[in-house]
């Protein structure tokens, strides 16, 4: 069933994760016919609602329930290099609600791996890696999270297992509460490739007026001009990315400020190196071209200014200065939230820049070589494997409330997973801007060659099973609660004070 129409929900008996407490929390409770390793765990409903998701996918379905099952046989070959992109965004949830809702947990990766394994048969390397935002301390949410726990088991039975930080640029904020002027620092680990999309980017419409007007939050609009502008639309991409001759893409599935909610698609954000070459929103109102805020506001405007400012003096290494204004700016930011009653930076559902810089990341991650040149045909196979087990809602993604779901989501396409997930999220996600951009892709490099209401789902609850996405219930829906910026939700809605926080 790959590149297929399907979106597969595997429900887990229990909408929890594996206690930590517990002796190899991490592995079976079960001595499934296929496994390499002996089952030891006392629990563990994770691992078996991911071996489900792989069985309600048809994924090597002839063997299945015996001891030749290997459902990622198709997708991996002996030899093979295969990358697992999890979502590892931060190390610490702002919201205070724990990060069970903010990246994608070990115990959901490790049977991935084994099945890896099992494809692999002794020949080839798997690699974990992601690109967290930039003032993340991996380190920490790896030790808290059980992620080095995990791979020490592995590397205890013989199997070796790197994890790495694709980012080239990492930041430290000078304040216990981790905001502020942030220092870059320049890290090792800075392998990859600048990639030009040039005509083929979804940004070759605008001109120069509305490419300079491009911003990233806490980055110099300097730095994002000298990459994108006219005839120029680059990215800096991992090379574990471009070298993987698989990608099994792991993502974190939970509502986001900025594009309303992030998936499969999203995820592909952290295979860039470095960040100051992903646009995220446009300065203005869209009375004045911009998608950052809905209406004119010379308050905002003054607002904007003095972040240019303050990021700019932050590239040059001003910290000083840059505190000074950030002061000023911070101020004047607060008083607009309250005066507008919404928030800038484009964290609404108006915002139509992420969506082409994630549309943008997919067409690379498909048709990308290995040096980075661009083909007509797909360059290497991808799964995508998503942790809905506890996700997040309201202001995601950094800022997530819990929302208890207990699902494994898989397809193989990742417009198809994204828009699945969507519609039971409750977003009306046909009409999300990343749906139009890729529809437009399919001109030049397709992404998805399936039209919306040919989505079928495949489910171990019978009440969803081969439902397309017009006859789903409202009741088997999750219902999200949305962020405050996003009204392209059906319900609840984030204004209703039964659901607002």
């Amino acid at each position: 069933m790959l590149n297929s129409n399907y979106v597969g929900i595997a429900y887990s008996t229990e909408k929890k994760y594996t206690d930590r407490k517990k002796k190899n929390w991490f592995r079976p409770d079960t001595q499934y016919p296929e496994m390499m390793f002996d089952a030891c765990s006392e629990h563990n409903q994770v691992y078996e609602a991911v071996r489900e998701a792989l069985h309600i996918y048809q994924m090597d379905n002839d063997n299945y329930g015996t001891d030749r099952w290997n459902p990622l046989g198709e997708l991996i070959k002996p030899g093979d290099n295969v990358i697992i992109k999890p979502n590892l965004v931060m190390d610490y949830n702002q919201s205070n609600e724990g990060t069970e809702c903010l990246f994608t947990q070990p115990e959901v990766v490790a049977p991935i791996i084994d099945y890896i394994l099992i494809a692999l048969k002794g020949e080839g390397g798997i690699i974990i890696g992601d690109a967290p935002m930039q003032e993340c301390n991996l380190e920490k949410l790896l030790e808290e999270s059980g992620y080095n726990e995990m791979m020490e088991w592995y590397r205890k039975v013989g199997v070796e297992i790197k994890i790495v930080d694709f980012r080239g640029l990492t930041t430290q904020i000078d304040s216990k509460k981790r905001i502020g002027v942030r220092k870059q620092t320049i890290s090792d680990n800075q392998d990859g490739t600048v990639i030009d999309l040039a005509d083929m980017s979804q940004f070759a419409k605008y001109d120069k007026e509305h490419l300079e007007k491009m911003r990233i939050t806490n980055y110099s609009p300097d730095r994002l001009k000298e990459h994108h502008c006219p005839g120029r639309h680059e990215y800096f991409v991992s090379n574990y990315i471009l070298n993987a001759d698989v990608v099994i893409n792991m993502p974190k599935p939970k509502t986001h400020r900025k594009a309303g909610y992030t998936a499969a698609m999203k995820n592909m954000v952290g295979m860039n190196v470095r960040k100051e070459y992903l646009p995220h929103h446009t300065i203005g109102s869209v009375a004045e071209g911009g998608d950052e805020y809905k209406k004119k506001s010379l308050l905002r405007n003054i607002d904007d200014k003095l972040y240019d400012i303050k990021n700019t003096l932050e590239g040059k290494e001003r910290y000083k200065a840059a505190k000074f204004v950030w002061y000023i700016a911070g101020g004047l930011k607060v008083l607009g939230n309250k005066v507008h009653h919404d928030e800038a930076e484009g964290n609404w559902y108006g915002n139509k820049t992420i969506s082409k810089t994630i549309v943008d990341l997919n067409k690379i991650l498909f048709y990308a070589d290995k040096n980075g040149h661009i083909h007509d045909k797909i360059q290497r196979k991808t799964l995508n494997i998503g942790d809905m087990i506890i996700s997040g809602e309201k202001e995601g993604p950094v800022a997530p409330s819990p929302k208890q779901i207990g699902a494994i989501i898989i397809a193989s396409n990742a417009y198809i997973f994204d828009m699945g997930v969507g519609i039971m999220m409750g977003a009306d996600a046909t009409n999300f801007p990343f749906a139009e951009d890729c529809k437009n892709a399919n001109e030049s490099l397709p992404l998805c060659n399936y039209q919306d209401d040919e989505l079928i789902y495949v489910s171990n609850d019978e009440k969803l099973n081969n439902k397309d996405i017009k006859s789903v219930s409202n009741e088997l829906k999750w219902k999200f609660v949305p962020t405050k910026g996003c009204l392209l939700y059906t319900s609840p809605s984030p204004r209703d004070p039964k659901t607002s926080r």
